[in-house]
């Protein structure tokens, strides 16, 4: 075996694949046909291997099942926080806490979710529920109780999608700051 024959061996999978110039290509040809070591090399890499399919251990269906029973259970515990900081610091019972509240709970959830129409839902629905319920009992109009509602929630959604703005922007933040670390580490090397 002489140093061309290496040379084949190597290109002989690119060459399998179509991938080498035309010229290399006639460069290979001509060697496979005047040496015998390169023509069985060469009649050996034209036969298909054999696989033997692989099996995985893991159940995916139940893994999905499991992750998603997870995730709804999340999902219970943010719509719970959220109404119960509808009802505590809302500006139903006169508290301007809701500021912070809201905010706070839009940055986790855009966190958590990373959609601002999830933020908005699970800020702006309960505090709309609630506000409709309490006018309603206190015997006021429908109409009026539907413009107040309104009103609240959208208050409440203000400051809730600040929050997820706080959110979005962190994650920005990271994303750049990861993204300057890989540039940096590829300058280095």
């Amino acid at each position: 075996m002489d140093r061309d024959c290496y040379i084949v061996e190597d290109l002989l999978p690119l060459y399998n694949e179509g991938l080498l110039h035309e010229e290399t290509a006639r460069w290979l040809e001509s060697h496979i046909q005047s040496c015998e070591h390169c023509q069985k090399l060469a009649s050996l890499s034209q036969e298909p291997i054999e696989q033997e399919p692989i099996y995985s251990s893991i159940d995916n269906e139940k893994m999905l099942k499991k992750i998603n029973l997870r995730l709804s259970f999340y999902q219970i515990i943010f719509i719970a926080i959220s109404f119960i900081l509808a009802m505590k610091t809302s500006l139903l019972n006169e508290s301007f806490g809701f500021i912070l509240t809201y905010t706070i709970l839009g940055l986790i959830t855009y966190l958590f979710y990373r959609r601002m129409t999830i933020v908005g839902v699970i800020a702006f629905l309960p505090n709309f529920i609630w506000a409709m319920v309490d006018s309603l009992s206190n015997e006021s109009t429908f109409l009026y109780a539907m413009a107040g509602s309104f009103f609240l929630a959208c208050l409440h959604l203000i400051f809730a999608v600040i929050g997820g703005v706080i959110g979005l922007l962190a994650l920005k933040l990271k994303e750049s700051g990861d993204g300057n670390e890989k540039e940096e580490k590829m300058d280095i090397h």
